[in-house]
């Protein structure tokens, strides 16, 4: 008799590239997951998976086999998803990726309410600057800047970060304000610098073309760095509404203003924008659209 929760598992295992991954998507115990792959090679008669510690790899009769199921499966999970989403039962995992330095606060909120909303809903959030590869990951919708998304991804504008020039009061008093652009060669600068292209925010930065004092990919460091005096940094304004109401920072060159890098969702696919995952992404860019300017249409 067939088995269509074995066959699943099967396929999440080989998307997953392991059994520990599958499991944590699946919510189960790795034990359930590995017993039930078993179960099926044991019921077709084929050895489907080649194991060992660090590498899983299919089999010949596990390719097929994956090749011939995978499609029908994702039929199946779908359409139970958009029945249950009918009934306004929204359930199943969500793997949601965002930036590292973007404002943790705001992605916990909107978090917080949507589970509250959705009891039977589970996410799995990855905080990382790098450009994580979403078909290859498992990757149901990523926050973005830059270069946000690949060909056949599904991107979405949410907002505009702006920027401005920050630095600590102590700072200010001990070398003095500068009067323009042009007086920053003089200041000790400390400059947002990523190694990848895709980086999720990238400012207009007029301390690029300086040679800063020390450089950092997270915008979180770089504003303790600020805080702690050590000079003048380029910061998305949403990230230090508490440093200016407690006075830990004060705004440069009050007339400058970078130019505001546009934020994205994005979707691996249009096939991937299940009810669950566009439910998510609705409540997001909802939840966020007080955190930062509307993009430009």
């Amino acid at each position: 008799m067939i088995d269509l929760n074995q066959t699943r598992m099967f396929v999440e295992v080989v998307r997953a590239g392991g059994f520990a991954a599958a499991a944590r998507r699946l919510g189960l115990p790795k034990s359930t997951v590995s017993a039930r792959i078993q179960a099926l090679e044991a019921r077709l008669g084929a050895q489907l998976l080649k194991r060992s510690t660090r590498q899983l790899s299919l089999t010949g009769e596990g390719a097929a086999y994956f090749e011939t199921v995978a499609g029908a499966v994702d039929t199946l999970v779908d359409a139970e998803a958009a029945s249950t989403a009918e009934a306004g039962v929204l359930s199943g995992r969500i793997r949601f990726t965002a930036p590292l330095e973007f404002p943790r606060d705001a992605i916990t909120a909107a978090l917080a309410t949507f589970c509250r909303k959705h009891p039977n809903v589970r996410f799995e959030v990855l905080l990382t600057n790098q450009p994580l590869d979403l078909v290859a990951q498992g990757i149901d919708l990523a926050l973005r800047g830059g270069e946000p998304g690949g060909a056949g991804h599904v991107i979405r504008k949410v907002g505009a970060v702006a920027f401005g020039l920050y630095a600590s009061p102590d700072y200010l008093e001990r070398r003095g304000r500068p009067p323009d652009l042009s007086a920053l060669g003089d200041h000790d600068l400390l400059l947002f610098a990523s190694p990848s292209e895709s980086r999720i925010l990238k400012a207009a930065d007029p301390l690029a073309g300086h040679e800063p004092r020390l450089a950092s990919d997270n915008f979180a460091f770089l504003r303790r760095l600020a805080i702690a005096g050590l000079g003048i940094t380029a910061l998305p304004d949403l990230l230090v509404t508490r440093e200016l109401a407690s006075g830990r920072l004060e705004r440069v060159l009050d007339g400058w203003t970078g130019q505001p890098a546009t934020l994205y969702l994005v979707f691996p696919s249009r096939r991937d924008m299940t009810p669950r995952v566009k439910a998510f992404a609705d409540h997001l860019a909802a939840a966020l659209s007080g955190s930062f300017d509307s993009p430009e249409s």
